[in-house]
C-alpha cells in the first residue's frame, strides 16, 4: 500500500507541473499618468503605435471598467494596438473594453498569438452609438502557449476607449520528456517488484 501512495505521489507531482494558476490584474496598484510601460505580477504592458506612450486614467464608465484602467486616445489618439506580455506566456487572457455614453461606436478586439507570430485565437466587443456606457469582456485561449496578446479599438474614434480587468493563466507546462521517462520507470521497477512477490 506504502509503494502504491508513493506512486500516486509521483504522479501527482509530475502532472502538477501541468496545471495553470488564475490571476486577476485591476490596475489598482498603478498609479495614474502617463507611461510607456506598465508591469503588473509578471504581466507587461506597452503601446505600440505613436510614441508609444499611453495613460493610467482613474474613470468609472460602468461595468468592466472601472477606477484605474488603461486607454492610449488621450496620447495617441487613433488606431494603434496594446501588447500585452509575461515569461512564459498565457493559456488564457481576459480583459474588458469599454466607455461612457458617447455618441459613436466601440469596436474592441483581442488577439492571442504564439512566439512564432501566428495568430491563434481572435474576440471581439461591439457596442453600437448611443450606448448606455460601460462595455463587455472578450477572452482568448489555446493550447499552444500564447506568447502575446493585442488588443485594440477600431471604431469611430480608434483608440477612444478604456481597458481594465484583466485576467489570464499561465501556459500549462508539459512534463519533460525526461520526468516522464523517470516516471515510467519508477512504475515499471514497482511492476517489477510485485511480480516476484
Amino acid at each position: 500500500m506504502r509503494k502504491l501512495s508513493l506512486v500516486a505521489l509521483a504522479l501527482a507531482a509530475t502532472l502538477a507541473t501541468s496545471a495553470a494558476s488564475a490571476a486577476v490584474i485591476d490596475f489598482e496598484s498603478v498609479p495614474t499618468g502617463v507611461t510607456s510601460s506598465v508591469t503588473v505580477n509578471d504581466v507587461t504592458f506597452t503601446f505600440t503605435a505613436g510614441d508609444g506612450t499611453f495613460n493610467v486614467d482613474n474613470q468609472s464608465p460602468g461595468f468592466p471598467i472601472s477606477n484605474h484602467n488603461l486607454i492610449s486616445f488621450l496620447q495617441n489618439p487613433g488606431a494603434g494596438a496594446f501588447n500585452a506580455t509575461r515569461p512564459g506566456g498565457f493559456s488564457l487572457f481576459s480583459i474588458g473594453c469599454g466607455d461612457f455614453a458617447p455618441s459613436d461606436d466601440d469596436d474592441c478586439r483581442l488577439e492571442a498569438y504564439s512566439a512564432g507570430n501566428v495568430l491563434l485565437a481572435s474576440s471581439s466587443f461591439t457596442q453600437p452609438q448611443n450606448h448606455p456606457g460601460g462595455g463587455g469582456l472578450m477572452s482568448v485561449s489555446s493550447a499552444t502557449p500564447i506568447a502575446y496578446v493585442r488588443f485594440y479599438e477600431v471604431g469611430s474614434f480608434a483608440g477612444a476607449v478604456y481597458w481594465d480587468n484583466v485576467e489570464y493563466s499561465e501556459a500549462r507546462a508539459t512534463p519533460e520528456p525526461a520526468s516522464l521517462a523517470l516516471l515510467g520507470l519508477g512504475l515499471l521497477g514497482i511492476g517489477a517488484a510485485r511480480r516476484r512477490r
